[in-house]
């Protein structure tokens, strides 16, 4: 049997390729609230400013981003940009050559052309921002208008992003790093990108990332372990709920062992209609385990959380379907800080008060084409 969560951190850091930071700060930001704090840290870059997206698209959110990044590139600070090639679709070829010309270095991830079609499927859905190698930003965020705002109405998603100061930020580096030199061929170096860290706070915190070419998912195996160290509640919000099987059985055993498991997903707001429809194929076997099981009803739901036992948390990147598990660059941080997951946990309390709580019997009348639709999409979920 695992450890509670709190004695069990080496092992989660360990068996997802990690170490356990001591000594660092925690932040966290709900909706647009993120981007005045991003904007003001990237203002004050003197070194270096690295920045990876999945979204990035057109709209005030990205001139003002490129604003931003645009004066310190001409002010001599080295700025890196990575958008994935399919989420970027949408971006502002204008915006990105005024980026361009200011002096920053923007590439663009797996963009195919012929000799890579085999890399075609592997996707950065990483979202993180690393300034002058000591303030990290790990968050589920788009550079999109969507994100801005509350996260209460449909035009406006509701996601969160945490800040850190302290050792983990050189954890966030090295993410970020991977991916820069597999595109770019080019190593970001010296010491503006891996500085000398002293303690920032008493927060512990662990950095997991995962990439389409590991042969066991780090991201994978940090929530299924996570989740097993449980003893007493598990809170997960998450967009895209299509995992594997064994996730349920999971869930079903810690049921049985008294683990409380609270599970909020998005409602008919979703990007993803089709991911929706194959994860609502698991409902009912949650539901008969135990599970409580919420969908969020105002907008998008795109946040990805889980809160262990009151003391860790784990925000950033990924979603709890095949793809995210098994495909995309992923990256989050593990956070072991009483304050911090209290603060995830009244969020996700507020959050209950705008959502439908999902009944077995009510769900199990569905009509009958629902129930054959979504097990067609589950069938298909790996590569959703």
């Amino acid at each position: 049997e695992y450890p509670d969560i709190k004695d069990g951190l080496p092992l989660i850091a360990g068996l997802t390729e990690s170490s356990v930071f001591e000594g660092n700060s925690a932040q966290v930001f709900q909706n647009g609230a993120i981007f005045p704090a991003m904007l003001a840290d990237i203002a004050a870059a003197n070194h270096s400013v690295h920045l990876e997206t999945f979204v990035w698209t057109a709209g005030k959110l990205e001139t003002r981003i490129v604003d931003a990044l645009s004066e310190r590139a001409r002010a001599g600070v080295k700025v890196r940009v990575l958008m994935d090639c399919i989420g970027g679709q949408k971006a502002n070829e204008k915006e990105l050559e005024r980026l361009h010309q200011s002096g920053a270095k923007l590439a663009t991830y797996c963009k195919p052309q012929w000799w890579n079609l085999g890399r075609f499927n592997h996707r950065t859905h990483r979202k993180l921002l690393v300034v002058d190698g000591r303030v990290g930003y790990a968050f589920g965020h788009g550079i999109e208008d969507h994100w801005l705002g509350e996260g209460n109405d449909p035009e406006h998603y509701r996601d969160t992003g945490v800040r850190f100061e302290g050792p983990v930020v050189h954890g966030l580096q090295s993410v970020f790093a991977q991916n820069w030199v597999e595109e770019t061929h080019s190593l970001p170096a010296g010491d503006e990108c891996f500085p000398i860290l002293e303690p920032a706070g008493d927060v512990s915190a662990h950095v997991v990332s995962s990439a389409a070419a590991d042969a066991v998912s780090s991201v994978a195996m940090l929530y299924t372990v996570a989740i097993a160290m449980a003893r007493r509640e598990v809170l997960i919000q998450n967009p895209y709920f299509a995992p594997n099987d064994g996730v349920v059985e999971l869930f079903a055993m810690m049921v049985r062992r008294g683990v409380k498991i609270h599970l909020m997903v998005a409602g008919k707001h979703t990007d993803s209609p089709f991911v929706r429809r194959a994860g609502c194929s698991l409902y009912a076997a949650l539901l008969e385990a135990g599970v409580r099981l919420y969908e969020f009803e105002p907008t998008l739901l795109h946040q990805k959380i889980v809160v262990v036992d009151e003391i860790w948390s784990h925000v950033g990147s990924t979603n709890f379907d095949a793809r995210s598990l098994a495909l995309n660059e992923e990256v989050g941080v593990g956070i072991l800080d009483a304050r911090i997951a209290a603060e995830l946990k009244a969020a996700f309390k507020r959050d209950l008060r705008h959502c439908r709580e999902l009944q077995l019997e009510e769900w199990r009348r569905r009509p009958a084409f629902d129930r054959v639709y979504e097990r067609f999409a589950y069938l298909l979920h790996e590569q959703l």
